[in-house]
């Protein structure tokens, strides 16, 4: 630093090009060199010219300047210097033998001069000012034995830079002094210039920064256009930014490839391009046409050798640009580099600040609520596109990694990405990815993720290795979420874009994301236990058993709603007393109830009867045994024991009504069989009746209980269509009529054009023929039985009503239910198996139906259904 900081005055100190050359030379030995050449490229670009020479050794410098003077090189020769100067890139010669020798030597001659500098080691530095190449710094090493490295190279080409620049300057005041007729002028364009930048320079804001500086070029260029295009992310294309004077260019968004019209060509080349004829110009943008300008002069917006942009201006009169107008633009354009750069990089720490209020609003986000779940979801959404395409939380659960949050700008690609674990699932031996962070706790950044990372990262399978090529990943870091020395599982950020790569500071920004969302976790894990214990007790009260619990001393501390429900004891009566003494007729049951010492004990639960003031439960009930005491959970049976009676009586019931007809059938068949016995036709024909008429009434029970199974089972088949109403109620008064017993009258009315049911036209005559013999079987002293049909808003109903016996209101709500009779005990010898309206019900439910009764007991009874309306 102190050799260039030296070289920088040293060079600073003459406006002489040339001096300035012959002092670059004197600088580079010995610091740099044994011996250097400097040469110069003329303005045709071909011609190469010596300015000055050096060396350690006078001899040698003497040989330096014959060589020169025999053998310039050309822009075409295998020489150093012309190596550098078509390359624009240092060419370098570590080791300097024999072969070397040779390939850049001319005659015998040249070979001996070469061979009496003995170089060991050589490097030919080009001197670029302004992305120009204007000559060429040959140093070599010869008697010192040294050799030209790394650290040589930078040196020297930080000599060549400066002494570019210094001569590239002293070049252009030296054309000043030539062009003194102008110089007041250019003068003037100057100190507008830096009153122009100055103003400017104030600014930090890009788009304000731009816009002055745009409308101070066109004043000191004396134009009528400015225009300003930066080159975008990708490198590849200049976009209109700002304009003045042609503000539709930026308006349309015109995007230039590097390369292709105008400003492409300008930053192509990095190179001034004056274009002094618009109109006979091969490739320029429609919109400069348009515009009518004539002329147009553009130069690149460089700043350390970086292509920022291109600024162009344009005349739209007959006046053409000049050298000093290029000049002029260039040290512009140098201005607004270094003023956009200096933008930037305000901008680089509003983005240090932005990502400190990401964090803080990512703090606030994960602290707002207890479900992680839904946290880390608005963290991943949070953290999408602010640092990076994806964003995915990965968490440890149960031994197996399960992913519960992904951040995507498309919901198609987050759900992508829940299937990918499936597919995929993320292995703790991974070369690279979450589950390798999780594994070993230690996060990981792959700054620009390559082919070789994605192999790696599949192992030997073919079918991984494409789904990741898939997702078009750039970048990649992952940090573990961690707490109290844990890890909880890890957050994995991807870019996808290639001008998007990951750094230190971006890793450090998703660990401090991480550290805050394992917290959050953490938490969450907290709560979470603390809710089951919670969970559990509000579970014990809403649970449908009865549970409740006695400590060693047999005292009731815990009684929990569904207790209360069944046994009609609260809790205030119950808790806090002895079991035998709050609970009536617990003693009488305690040592009969199963108790286990575990859960797991599979111990079946006794069904016993509990005996409590007015009523009689009938508990399955078991206990099991912890620390604390015995916790006793009990099931209400009594309905079921009801039921299970009533299954009894049925079997009762059924037996009866089988003995009965069959009874019947066997004598008849008896009496018919018998020889010793004449009977005359007409005995005959009252024995096949008896035997015809119970042999239908045994068929019906059978018939009534194959029924109820079929039910059960769900075997029922529906073939549903369109039926009149009136026609099968028809039938069913038709059949009845034949066997109507004495004192009973069967009626049967109907509206006029009843629109057509949708049913199953047995099923719908069975319930009919229920209802009707039941009707009769309920009428035994005889009256009026009537079957109405009426219309209702998108239903038929029917209606069968008698004036029998009537049900008692106690016993309507049961009518329906499988095995219930109302004269359980044939007090007005009414028979029945107790499943014709249990058989009905369910038809007219399958058939999308209701059925009801209206009964006063004493007075007779009404049953009625109704049927959907068939639609067309």
């Amino acid at each position: 630093m102190r050799f260039l900081a030296e070289a920088g005055q040293a060079l600073a100190a003459s406006l002489d090009w040339e001096q300035t050359l012959m002092q670059v030379a004197k600088l580079a030995v010995p610091a740099l060199a044994d011996w250097c050449i400097v040469d110069v490229l003329e303005e045709d670009g071909v011609t190469i010219k010596q300015v000055a020479v050096a060396a350690a050794d006078p001899g040698k410098e003497d040989l330096l300047r014959e060589m020169r003077m025999l053998y310039p090189p050309t822009i075409d020769s295998p020489q150093p210097a012309a190596r550098s100067l078509r390359s624009g890139e240092p060419a370098l010669f570590e080791e300097f033998g024999p072969a070397e020798l040779d390939a850049t030597t001319r005659d015998e001659r040249h070979h001996d001069l070469i061979a009496r500098l003995d170089p060991k080691s050589a490097v030919a530095i080009p001197l670029v000012a302004r992305a120009r190449t204007i000559g060429a710094l040959t140093l070599a090493f010869s008697e010192s034995g040294r050799r030209y490295g790394e650290a040589e190279i930078v040196l020297a080409t930080e000599l060549g830079r400066r002494a570019a620049l210094a001569v590239d300057n002293a070049i252009l005041f030296s054309r000043e002094r030539e062009a003194r007729a102008r110089a007041e002028e250019i003068a003037d364009r100057l100190r507008d210039l830096e009153v122009i930048s100055a103003a400017a320079l104030t600014h930090l804001d890009l788009d304000r920064l731009l816009q002055d500086l745009l409308d101070g070029v066109r004043t000191v260029m004396r134009a009528d256009t400015a225009v300003c295009l930066l080159l975008d992310e990708s490198g590849d294309e200049l976009v209109a930014s700002w304009a003045q004077g042609l503000e539709e260019e930026v308006e349309a968004g015109v995007r230039i490839p590097v390369g292709a019209g105008f400003a492409g060509r300008v930053a192509a080349t990095r190179a001034p391009v004056f274009i002094p004829d618009v109109e006979r110009a091969e490739v320029v943008n429609p919109l400069l046409l348009k515009r009518g300008l004539k002329s147009l002069l553009g130069v690149p917006l460089l700043i350390e050798g970086r292509l920022l942009g291109v600024i162009h201006v344009g005349s739209v009169t007959a006046r053409v640009f000049t050298n000093d107008d290029e000049r002029t633009l260039q040290l512009l354009a140098s201005r607004i580099a270094l003023a956009i750069e200096q933008a930037r990089l305000y901008e680089s720490e509003r983005a240090a600040s932005r990502r400190l209020e990401f964090l803080a609003e990512a703090s606030e986000l994960l602290g707002a609520t207890l479900d992680s779940s839904a946290a880390l979801q608005g963290l991943t959404t949070l953290a999408v596109p602010y640092l990076g395409d994806w964003c995915v939380v990965d968490l440890l659960r149960a031994e197996r990694l399960e992913r519960v949050a992904v951040g995507h700008a498309d919901p198609e690609a987050r759900a992508a990405a829940y299937d990918f674990l499936k597919r995929f699932p993320l292995a703790a031996d991974a070369a690279h990815g979450p589950g390798r962070v999780i594994a070993s706790g230690e996060p990981e950044l792959i700054s620009e993720v390559t082919d070789e990372h994605l192999q790696r990262a599949s192992g030997d399978d073919p079918e991984y290795l494409e789904a990741l090529r898939a997702i078009g990943m750039t970048s990649l870091m992952s940090a573990p979420l961690m707490v109290r020395g844990r890890v909880l599982g890890a957050i994995t950020l991807v870019s996808a874009q290639p001008e998007r790569l990951y750094a230190e500071a971006d890793l450090v920004t998703a660990q401090e994301l991480a550290r805050r969302a394992a917290v959050t976790v953490d938490n969450a894990l907290l709560f979470a236990e603390a809710e089951r214990r919670a969970d559990a007790a509000r579970v014990l009260e809403h649970i449908g058993d009865g549970v409740f619990m006695l400590d060693h001393e047999g005292v009731v501390r815990l009684w929990n709603r569904a207790a209360e429900a069944v046994t009609r004891l609260s809790a205030e009566e119950v808790v806090g007393r002895p079991a035998v003494e709050a609970i009536p007729g617990w003693a009488a049951i305690a040592r009969n109830v199963p108790v286990a010492t575990t859960p797991a004990t599979g111990l079946s639960a006794e069904t016993l009867p509990l005996e409590l003031p007015g009523r009689e439960l009938w508990l399955s009930i078991a206990a099991v045994e912890f620390n604390e005491g015995t916790v006793y959970a009990f099931r209400d049976l009594t309905a079921d024991r009801v039921l299970e009676e009533l299954r009894s009586d049925f079997v009762s019931t059924v037996s009866h009504e089988l003995r009965t007809p069959l009874a019947a059938i066997y004598g008849a068949a008896l009496t018919l069989q018998r020889e010793d016995l004449q009977l005359d036709e007409t005995q005959s024909a009252n024995l096949l009746g008896v035997i015809a008429t119970e042999s239908d009434r045994l068929a019906r029970t059978v018939n009534d209980i194959l029924w109820a199974s079929r039910l059960d089972a769900d075997r029922v088949q529906l073939d549903l269509g369109t039926h009149d109403p009136r026609e099968l109620a028809r039938t069913v008064v038709e059949a009845a009529q034949v066997h109507l017993p004495s004192g009973v009258e069967l009626s049967f009315s109907c509206e006029r054009e009843l629109p057509p049911i949708l049913g199953d036209p047995d099923k719908v005559r069975q319930v009919l023929t229920n209802f009707v013999d039941n009707a009769i079987k309920y009428s035994p002293d005889g009256g009026k039985v009537e079957l109405e049909i009426a219309g209702r808003d998108h239903a038929v109903r029917f209606s069968v009503a008698d004036q029998g016996l009537g049900i008692p209101p106690g016993e309507q709500r049961r009518i329906f239910d499988k095995f219930y009779r109302v004269d359980p005990n044939l007090t007005r010898g009414v028979g029945g198996t107790g499943l014709g309206l249990y058989i009905s019900r369910e038809l007219v439910r399958r058939m999308n139906g209701t059925i009801w009764v209206e009964s006063s007991e004493g007075e007779g009874s009404r049953f009625s259904f109704e049927l959907p309306v068939a639609t067309a």
